[in-house]
């Protein structure tokens, strides 16, 4: 015959049901506190270096500098069904250095030289400035200065690169370092719906 549980372990096992039901309710508000406040990004509206219209003026370099990782989570990407393939894109040449004898400018715009440039096709020896290309951004090279992005808005370029978070690379930080040096706050947490 098997022995009646005393008093005790009833309690004991009521204490430890009640801890375990608490654990996976704290558990549960906190997995859903974390998905309504949704991973970090960039407004475009309010970042400098994206926000279209505004010209003249340097780009904000407090995305490569400001951010936790040593190789800041935040990234240039080119949306190429934006891009014009331009055999001078202003986002991969300094546009304002000095011309070279194939007509090009010399200096390239990034500092880290994490744009690719590759011919579409085949070049036209006859006609250089002619030709396309496209422009490949090594997001293990970039550091998010934002540079290029500034450049390659209009009149001079097209506004296909822009500034993205890259969340596979983001530490996820509860209080982000850019976000709190964001002069803009364009820095902001993504609100995932729930349902």
């Amino acid at each position: 015959m098997s022995e009646q549980p005393t008093r005790r372990d009833v309690l004991g096992y009521a204490v430890r049901g009640t801890g375990v039901v608490a654990l996976g309710g704290a558990a549960a508000f906190l997995a859903t506190r974390a998905a309504a406040e949704g991973a970090w990004t960039i407004d475009p509206t309010k970042c400098i270096n994206i926000r279209l219209g505004l010209t003249g003026v340097d780009a904000c370099a407090l995305c490569a500098s400001e951010c936790v990782v040593p190789l800041s989570a935040i990234r240039a990407v080119n949306d190429y069904a934006k891009c014009g393939r331009c055999c001078i894109c202003p986002a991969y040449y300094d546009v304002t250095s000095e011309v070279g004898s194939d007509g090009l400018p010399m200096r390239k715009l990034c500092p880290r030289d994490a744009i690719e440039r590759t011919a579409i096709g085949e070049v036209d020896p006859d006609d250089p400035l002619n030709n396309f290309y496209e422009y490949i951004i090594d997001e293990d090279k970039c550091n998010g200065c934002g540079d290029c992005v500034m450049a390659c808005k209009e009149p001079a370029g097209l506004g296909s690169i822009k500034l993205e978070v890259r969340n596979d690379l983001c530490l996820d930080c509860n209080r982000c370092a850019i976000a709190q040096a964001c002069p803009d706050d364009a820095i902001l947490r993504e609100v995932k719906e729930t349902t």
